[in-house]
């Protein structure tokens, strides 16, 4: 893979992003914590214009296309009735059932004309559902039950028998589509198979493209990071980080109701003396990349709007699947 430059641009979007979480905004309007020391007295940057990454080299092959497009099947199952044969545990059912007590009577939500359960998983009362294994789709069962005692749904049925008529109107099986053009039309902007296999390979080569870059932005980034000299911590940065991923720690403990020394011997499975050095070396690690962020900030005069930092925040915690 042929060598090239990095520009600057890229290059303070590595640092920036990857600080970003931690930070609370990059731009030339927000102040930071980080303001009130001169960088250049805690660490020395290295002469990152002299590195150096790949480009994206992106290939997709027909067999990529056919995987990607079996997996989008496969997840847009369509559902078939089947109105013939037996049903059995596991399987997702559409039934119909009306329920009598001893005395004749009946009460709300006793019957149903259509219901969809799978059976074996249904919140159904004991009985109910296995009295339906091996039943014939359209043929009446019926189940012979009793209530539990106690009964938090209705107290009033408590202990009381019971009798169901139950009938398995169908099975409802899943079934992964077909590639043709209905398909496509419902699940993308194409209009035919030819289409629709082109956009997937766009999908495919721009999903490539940006991975191996986010991989070059981040040896990049390692490479200033391990680079970069730390000729002092700025200690009251340092505890602060400690001390809210120790708060995280000990809040884990107490929501659920663990000792500490618990957490730290089968969770953590450390002495209180090696969480005391991981601690450390945490807030430390944090720290110098936060530093090495606002100094390249700096050094290379860059705004950081606030939009764009909102941006990439959502971003980020959308992938992290994080509200």
């Amino acid at each position: 893979m042929r060598k090239m430059k990095k520009t600057m641009s890229i290059l303070l979007s590595c640092a920036l992003c990857a600080g970003l979480v931690a930070m609370t905004g990059c731009s030339s309007k927000t102040s930071t914590p980080y303001d009130k020391y001169d960088l250049s007295e805690y660490i020395t940057l290295p002469d990152y214009s002299k590195y150096t990454t790949g480009t994206p080299d992106v290939k997709i092959t027909d067999d990529d296309i056919n995987a990607e497009i079996q997996s989008r099947l496969e997840a847009n199952p369509t559902t078939k009735e089947v109105k013939k044969g037996t049903v059995k545990e596991g399987d997702k059912v559409r039934i119909s059932f009306k329920g009598t007590l001893a005395d004749g009577t009946t009460k709300d939500g006793m019957s149903s004309d259509s219901s969809e359960i799978t059976l074996g998983s249904a919140n159904m009362i004991d009985g109910f559902q296995e009295g339906l294994y091996g039943a014939t789709i359209g043929e009446p069962v019926t189940l012979n039950l009793q209530f539990p005692d106690p009964y938090p749904n209705d107290e009033d049925l408590s202990g009381k028998d019971v009798t169901f008529e139950v009938t398995v109107l169908c099975k409802l099986v899943e079934e992964t589509p077909e590639l043709n053009e209905e398909f496509v039309q419902a699940n993308s902007e194409a209009k035919t198979v030819a289409e629709y296999k082109k956009l997937v390979k766009e999908d495919l080569e721009e999903e490539e493209t940006q991975s191996q870059l986010t991989n070059f932005k981040n040896e990049i980034w390692t490479e200033i990071v391990d680079n970069t000299e730390v000729i002092k911590y700025p200690e009251e940065e340092v505890q602060a980080e400690m001390a809210t991923l120790d708060e995280s720690y000990k809040k884990y403990a107490e929501d659920n109701n663990i000792e500490w020394e618990t957490v730290l011997k089968d969770s953590l499975q450390m002495t209180q003396e090696e969480y005391d050095e991981q601690l450390k070396s945490y807030g430390e690690g944090v720290v110098k990349q936060k530093m090495i962020v606002y100094a390249l900030q700096k050094q290379e005069d860059v705004e950081f709007p606030q939009d764009r930092y909102d941006e990439i925040l959502k971003n980020i915690l959308t992938s992290s699947g994080v509200d």
